[in-house]
């Protein structure tokens, strides 16, 4: 095996000993084919990140008899796969809810070969680094790593490149455009010239591709502990203007001390805050870290987090500053309806991306509320009813609008904020947690003080929408701290009705 200098075979071989020995499904399949005599390759990425040391739990394998061996695997295991993708008959066995806590959750593809030989399928692969395959039927007669490389992707990965397995890669698949960014990024890769050369010449093949395909490879740049490297090159080379078009026509915006910044370049400085606070929350959080990263971590739509329709917040969350605008007397950008805009907006560019609606939701969300904590930030009193109605917002929101308040308030403090610039936004929302922990989360466990049933018959009131406003408005009361018994909650009800 030719390729990196500092890879031990014996290391590659437990890796995939250790495969064989906790997932069935592996196990199983490498076990029938061989007994049918059946062609079973192990290929891609698995192999790759054993070769750097890296874990992996997607483990693909090819072979021209994939369907038989599917439905073989299927019977034996009691596992039934789910079709992903039809162009080349690829399932996946997904890891069972049932297994052991020390089985690794490996996630099983198998795929019919592209092509009549396994160099076939090699050749029609993205990049040289994926172009690689393991002989499972050597692998299971006698323990020997062979590993087929005809591209050359060991020694690629040995020099640090990127590198298209054919000339015709990118044109095959333009998806393959945005993957050599991130994998440029996960990997510490340079792309070769000419590799480069063809992104930049068919980055206008990008609209052939399906929305859901180019939504799905952005969340995963979005993923990254350090997106924002990925998506400055994205801005450099104008990909980015293309996944994102509603963001093209930002013009520069006077904002807070950040004048001197274009408005990409104050959203990179935001995302880059961003994730900087995530690799360490305790720095804004301190003894509440845990409680954020809790919200943070949740699942909106199938592996992507809150945290990632966070980074993607801070790409969009000034989106309305493209609407039109007027100059005042002094200077000032003034920007009507801008609160309204930009939900509208997002909400626009979500559907666009196919977004859930529970993603769409909460990025509109916190799009329309980012401004109340700057806002809060510089009032000189302690603002305890708009903490209230802050706080009020739940914690799904209020703790991610903390860290989109502090990360676009890092970008516009500048060098500054590397001096001790912080310490004043730290000290701010360490008061603000304070009185949330001490006023207001002892009342989240409060009933309500009256109920639908209870205005009904001491107002004669019939049961509608009148109701739920009235119940809404005295569930803010209390948990102001305006109202806090049956007979203060019926008097104000009461006065809203004369008002109303």
């Amino acid at each position: 095996m030719n390729g990196l200098s500092n890879i031990d075979p014996r290391k590659l071989a437990s890796d995939i000993e250790h495969l064989t020995v906790t997932c069935k499904t592996i196990s199983t399949l490498m076990e029938i084919a061989q007994q049918q005599g059946y062609d079973l390759y192990l290929v891609g990425g698995f192999l790759r990140d054993a070769l750097l040391g890296r874990p992996c739990k997607d483990v693909d394998f090819v072979s021209s008899k994939a369907s038989e061996l599917a439905k073989l695997v299927a019977k034996q295991t009691g596992r039934k796969p789910a079709l992903i993708d039809k162009k080349f008959g690829t399932v996946r066995f997904m890891p069972s809810v049932h297994r052991e806590l020390t089985e690794p959750p490996f996630v099983v593809d198998l795929s019919s070969l592209r092509g009549p030989t396994i160099f076939d399928d090699l050749y029609q692969r993205d990049f040289t680094i994926n172009s690689l395959a393991l002989d499972i039927s050597t692998w299971w007669t006698a323990r020997e790593i062979r590993l087929l490389d005809p591209f050359g992707g060991i020694a690629d990965l040995e020099g640090g490149r990127l590198r298209g397995s054919s000339q015709r890669s990118l044109s095959d698949d333009p998806l393959r455009i945005l993957r050599a960014y991130r994998l440029a990024l996960d990997y510490g890769l340079k792309m070769d010239a000419q590799t480069r050369e063809g992104i930049l010449q068919g980055s206008h093949r990008l609209h052939r591709v399906s929305v859901e395909r180019i939504r799905d490879e952005m969340m995963l740049i979005l993923s990254a502990t350090h997106s924002v490297s990925t998506l400055r090159m994205l801005a450099q080379d104008g990909i980015l203007r293309l996944l994102l078009p509603e963001c093209v026509d930002v013009p520069t915006v006077q904002e807070m001390n950040s004048r001197h910044l274009h408005v990409w370049q104050h959203k990179f400085e935001a995302l880059e805050a961003l994730e900087c606070f995530l690799t360490d929350i305790r720095k804004l959080f301190a003894d509440h870290a845990g409680e954020a990263s809790a919200i943070l971590t949740q699942k909106l739509a199938g592996e992507r987090t809150r945290e990632i329709s966070l980074k993607l917040v801070v790409l969009l969350h000034d989106i309305g500053d493209s609407r039109p605008r007027s100059l005042g007397e002094n200077g000032t950008i003034h920007l009507p309806n801008h609160h309204v805009a930009g939900p509208q907006l997002v909400a626009s560019l979500c559907t666009r991306l196919r977004l859930s609606n529970k993603e769409t939701n909460f990025i509109s969300q916190l799009v329309r509320h980012h401004t109340s904590s700057m806002q809060l930030f510089q009032l000189t009193r302690m603002p305890t009813s708009a903490l209230c109605r802050f706080f009020g917002l739940g914690p799904e929101l209020f703790w991610p609008l903390l860290l989109l308040f502090a990360s676009d308030y890092t970008a516009s403090q500048g060098p500054s904020a590397a001096g001790g610039g912080l310490q004043p936004l730290r000290q701010q929302i360490g008061r603000w947690l304070n009185f949330y922990y001490e006023h207001l989360k002892p009342r989240e466990l409060e009933p309500p003080l009256v109920s639908g049933h209870d205005l009904i018959k001491c107002f004669h009131l019939s049961p509608g929408p009148l109701i739920g406003r009235l119940l809404k408005a005295l569930s803010d009361l209390q948990w102001e701290g305006r109202i806090s018994t049956r007979q203060e909650a019926i008097d104000y009800a009461a006065r809203l009705l004369k008002e109303i």
